[in-house]
Formats: structure tokens, C-alpha cells, sequence
């Protein structure tokens, strides 16, 4: 992620901007006024979120089994703002219109960044200044293993000093010169100023101090800010989330149902930003399947809903009563994870032949065909191809490991496996020389894999059956099993990548078919987060000294050539098995919502730009 991987955010390969806790709630009250009728008193815009996608977590200096699109884009970045915006009119780009601050200034070779802030206030009318920036620094660098962007090497460790030089420009000083791109887009990008007058605290009873400016202090703020923040129905209530910088806030007492993960947000009156909101209220509805979404969409109670994959036939009915029809596509990537670190299967794992066989299983065109309905397009390494961008290279238009069951049943038998066509594949010949299955895999080890993938989507099930019935050409027997996408992904996210501790799972299939990740807060789409050795969102435990040095030079040397050269060895070396991916969402849009076109490559949701008639 940072290096970049972000959280899952996507709508109908099982996750759909918007993970979470289930939700209880019919399409009959799903949501309030007909799409787009608005009314004096109200002006009210109803956002779908996916099935059993809704958020959990409101602090921003957001740990890994939390980071999800739900809580990061649908939440936290309507409150309070990065440093530095990225995703511009529908491109993965720099918008410095909607950043806090002025683009940096490098001087001293390039390893001092000087950045100036603009004018921004909190919702209580104080400015927002370097205190807050200091704040939020103060509590990462004491707490960074808590966050999960963080990558060992990466941002903060490769800081030497801040010097805050007045209350609107701080100074970075660097342990090297990097690559200005890289700083700009997946470093300085991560810095979240939070209301230091309010939140630097270690209770809610106690005084606003200056704890932070100690690492023992800063430890106790973490910890209380976290804590609240997994008080769901305290969130709307709280003096501490009140206090924003975003266009948007919780309605007062009755902005979040931590039952069901409905969440209302009304404008911030005191927003310093450049555009301001227009409507009066935005609800982010939740959903307990597909077709109760697609209900509320038939019965015109949804203001920007989606399509489900499966009804597709109905776009044209929707369009006839209302509605835009617009594909979201995210820059991300799709796979299936592997967890290098389980104790059992690991072994297998960590041979990439192994990881060959499976990818040369994984029938890309057939699923779009199939399964996606021709939405699709195919992955065949970590940077992704659509939307159209500078950072893929040939090389990920073409696989690698094209579909073939003889390919993979040949690898599998040439390195010491008997492959049973009818049953599951067996080690006959241990050992570490060329022909046996490798190091740690016992005589009689068996090919019996258990994959967990999120459940609530249909889409998502036909991907598993078809993936259970090709591996099974091969010998390679699957065991499935379903979790809400928010268990599957706290599956992933808290295992520990050292040890192995917590990681039972073999394989997980957050989103196959739509997106995995997304490249935020990383949006340079380097590999450091999801493929680098310790990466915070490299919980499947991946480690290769050549990944590692090549992920290093897209850090520090200049231009695109190191960022192919890392793409390409990750393509070749499987660190997951790539996926097709397919657009975020369907979107239907109400004739009567302007302004929600083009959608953000990123995930993020601008309802301060929307704007409701009729």
C-alpha cells in the first residue's frame, strides 16, 4: 500500500466502498426521499454502501485491520483532510486546489522539504497550524507500528527532524534524497493534521495537555484516541470528533448507528476549502444484501446506488426511471492472498512453483467472459492498467502465466508431487534438489488448501466455485469458506507477518473480480506496503531481498525505470495470485445528483461538489 495497497473498496467483487458490520435493514427503509426530490427542509442524498460494508473505525492514524475504504474514504477524509489530495476530476493525479498546504520546496540536495500551509479552520473556529501537524507527527513516530501504512524504512523512520518554523510552515529534514514523486505522493501524502486542542488528551475527563510531545505521552494519547474510536455509539456524541477541518461532519446525536452502520453527515459550516457544500444532508445507507440494494434502487428510494453484476439486465430500466449508469473503475489491483507464514502451508507456498501451477489455473479471459459480463480487464502484476496511467509498462498487458492445466499439472509433477486428477496431489518425493517438492514439505503432504472469501455477493461465490473446479484439474483441492468481507479482511490485516501468529488462513479472496486495493494513502503505485519484508499491509508475509532492493530504487533514483523493473520481477515472482479486476462499482446515479461525474480513481466521494435539482 504505501509503497501501495490500500484497503478494499470495491462494490461488487465483494466489498463495496463501504466494509463493515452487518447491517439489518430492508430496501423499504433504506433510505428517505425519492432520488434527487428535494425539498427546502431537507435536500437529503442517499449513498448505498456494499453489502455488510459499513465503518468501524473514525480516528484517522487508522491501524491495518481497519484501513478500509469504508472508514479512510467514506468517512475519515470527509472530516479531516490530508496534507495533500490526490485524484483529480477522474484522474490518479496531484490536486493541489484541494490540498492544505502549497506543493513542497526541496532544497539541500533534496533532503529537506519545506512546506507552507494555506488557511484553513477547525470547525471551532481556531486556525489549523504546524501545532496540529507536530501533533499528528508526535503521536506516528511514537506509534508507528501501530498504523497500518506503515512500511519498516519508509515513512518516519526515513525522517531525521522536523523543525516547525512558524504556525504555517515546517521543514522535513531526510536521511537521503528521494525521488521527488515518490515524497510527494506516497510520504508527505500521509501527514493527516488533527486538532491538537482537542485530541491531546489521555482521557475524556482530563485536561487538553502537551503530552504528545513525549514518546510516553504520545503512547497514551494513541491509546486513548483508538479506544474511543472503537466506541461506535459514542461517535456522534463525542467532543472529539466534532472538531474538524473536512467540508462534512456526523449529525450531532444522530450521525452514526453502530448497529447498523447508517451514517448521516451534514455540512461543516466552517469549512476553509474551496468548495463548499450545497446539500443538506448526505446519508451513507447500509444494506443487508444485493437484492435489497437493488430494490431500493427499483423503488427510487436510492440517490447514487449500484447495479449488481447479476442485474445488469435492468440498466435500461433504470435509465428509463432516472438514472445515469456509470462504471467506477478504481486504480487498483486484484488478487487472491497467500500466506507465506502459516505454519503447515507455508512451505508450499514459498515455492514458486507451486505458485506458478495455481496461476496458470486462474482462466482471466474466461472470467471476464463469464463471470464479469465482459467488464473486466486482466491483472497480471501489481500496477494497474486501467485507468489509463504512465506507471504500467508493457509487460503487464500480457501474462505471464497464461491459463493452461497441463502447464501447472507439468510444474507440479517435475518438482516431486504425484498429481491426482480425480483426488488431491501428494508429495512423493521430499527434499531440496531440483525434482522434489522443496524445503519443509514432508513425504504425503497433501495439496488440500482452504481459501476464505468474503461472502454476501454472488459475483464473488461463482469466482470460488470456478476457481475450486480448476484447481481441481490439476489436483489441488480447495476447501471454501465465507466471512463477512470485514472478518476476512481483520483476518488478513492482524496476522503477524514475523511470526505467523493469528494467520491459520492459507488463501483469502477479499474482492476477486473487482478491486483488492487501492493506492492510497500511497498513490505512487510502488510495492513497499503490500510486498515489501514487513510491509504494513503485507500480512501474507512475502519476502525477497530482490523485491526489497527493487522496491528501494523506486524510493530514491529518479524517473520510471526502477518502478518497471519492481513490477515486473513481482509479476514473474507471485507474491499473490493475480486476479481479473472490473470496475469498483456499477454506479446509478439520480438524474437529479450533478456533480458526482467523473467518479475518483481512488475510491474517495466528494458530496461537497454534488449538487441536487428538481
Amino acid at each position: 500500500m504505501r509503497g501501495s495497497m490500500r484497503h478494499p473498496t470495491g462494490r461488487w467483487g465483494a466489498v463495496v466502498v463501504a466494509l463493515g458490520a452487518v447491517l439489518l435493514l430492508s430496501a423499504c427503509g433504506a433510505a428517505a426521499a425519492r432520488p434527487g426530490r428535494r425539498t427546502a427542509a431537507s435536500g437529503t442524498v442517499s449513498f448505498a454502501q456494499p453489502v455488510a460494508s459499513v465503518p468501524n473505525y473514525i480516528f484517522p492514524m487508522t491501524p491495518a485491520a481497519d484501513f478500509t475504504g469504508q472508514n479512510v474514504l467514506e468517512l475519515q477524509y470527509l472530516l479531516w483532510r490530508p496534507l495533500y489530495w490526490f485524484g483529480n476530476h477522474g484522474r490518479p493525479v496531484f490536486d493541489e486546489q484541494l490540498s492544505l498546504a502549497l506543493p513542497p520546496v526541496y532544497s539541500n540536495g533534496g533532503r529537506t522539504v519545506t512546506i507552507r500551509l494555506k488557511s484553513y479552520r477547525w470547525s471551532d473556529g481556531l486556525p489549523v497550524t504546524t501545532r496540529d501537524v507536530r501533533f499528528w507527527m508526535n503521536l506516528l513516530l511514537a506509534n508507528k507500528t501501530e498504523w497500518g501504512a506503515y512500511v519498516p524504512g519508509g515513512f518516519a523512520d526515513d525522517i531525521v527532524r522536523i523543525d516547525y518554523l512558524s504556525p504555517t510552515e515546517f521543514r522535513i529534514t531526510l536521511n537521503a534524497a528521494y525521488n521527488h514523486d515518490w515524497l510527494l505522493y506516497n510520504e508527505l501524502a500521509q501527514i493527516i493534521p488533527v486538532p491538537q486542542q482537542t485530541w491531546d488528551r489521555t482521557s475524556l475527563s482530563g485536561p487538553v495537555g502537551n503530552y504528545d510531545t513525549t514518546v510516553h505521552g504520545a503512547h497514551a494519547v494513541w491509546a486513548f484516541l483508538n479506544h474511543q474510536s472503537n466506541t461506535l455509539p459514542t461517535w456522534d456524541t463525542s467532543p472529539l470528533w466534532r472538531v474538524v477541518d473536512g467540508p462534512w461532519r456526523l449529525q450531532p446525536g444522530t450521525g452514526f448507528n453502530p448497529s447498523t452502520g447508517f451514517v448521516t453527515l451534514v455540512p461543516n459550516p466552517s469549512y476553509s476549502g474551496p468548495v463548499k457544500p450545497t446539500i443538506a444532508r448526505v446519508e451513507e445507507v447500509p444494506f443487508s444484501s444485493e437484492t435489497a440494494e437493488f430494490d431500493a434502487l427499483r423503488a427510487g428510494t436510492v440517490t447514487y446506488g449500484y447495479l449488481p453484476i447479476e442485474d445488469l439486465s435492468q440498466r435500461s430500466y433504470l435509465t428509463a426511471h432516472g438514472y445515469q449508469f456509470e462504471p467506477w473503475t478504481n486504480y487498483g489491483m486484484s488478487f487472491i492472498a497467500i500466506n507465506f507464514t502459516n505454519p503447515h502451508t507455508g512451505p508450499i507456498f514459498k515455492q514458486l512453483y507451486v505458485r506458478q501451477a495455481m496461476e496458470h489455473l486462474i482462466n482471466q479471459p474466461q472470467w471476464d467472459r463469464t463471470i464479469l459480463k465482459g467488464y473486466g480487464w486482466p491483472t497480471y502484476g501489481p500496477i494497474p492498467t486501467h485507468p489509463a496511467n504512465p506507471f504500467a509498462d508493457a509487460y503487464e498487458h500480457d501474462p505471464v502465466y497464461p491459463y493452461s492445466v497441463k502447464a501447472a499439472t507439468a510444474l507440479l509433477s517435475q518438482h516431486g508431487w504425484r498429481v491426482a486428477r480425480s483426488g488431491t496431489d501428494t508429495c512423493i518425493s521430499p527434499g531440496t534438489a531440483a525434482r522434489d517438492c522443496g524445503a519443509g514439505i514432508a513425504r504425503g503432504a497433501a495439496l488440500d488448501l482452504h481459501l476464505l472469501y468474503s461472502s454476501g455477493v454472488l459475483l464473488v461465490a461463482e469466482e470460488v466455485q470456478a476457481l475450486k473446479s480448476a484447481f481441481s484439474e490439476a489436483g489441488i483441492n480447495l476447501l471454501l469458506q465465507s466471512a463477512p468481507t470485514n472478518t476476512v479482511f481483520a483476518d488478513y490485516a492482524t496476522c503477524n507477518k514475523a511470526t505467523g501468529a493469528g494467520c491459520s488462513w492459507d488463501l483469502i479472496d477479499f474482492f476477486s473480480g473487482g478491486i483488492s486495493t487501492i493506492y492510497y494513502p500511497d498513490y505512487l503505485p510502488t510495492s513497499g506496503e503490500n510486498f515489501g519484508t514487513g510491509g504494513g499491509f503485507n500480512t501474507g508475509g512475502y519476502s525477497s531481498p530482490t523485491a526489497d532492493r527493487l522496491i528501494r530504487a523506486t524510493h530514491v533514483a529518479p524517473g520510471l525505470g526502477p518502478l518497471f523493473q519492481d513490477q515486473n520481477y513481482l509479476a514473474q515472482q507471485l507474491p499473490v495470485l493475480w486476479t481479473p479486476a472490473a470496475p469498483q462499482a456499477f454506479s446509478e446515479i439520480s438524474d437529479h445528483l450533478h456533480g458526482a461525474v467523473p467518479q475518483d480513481p481512488y475510491g474517495f466521494l466528494y458530496p461537497e461538489q454534488w449538487r441536487l435539482t428538481g
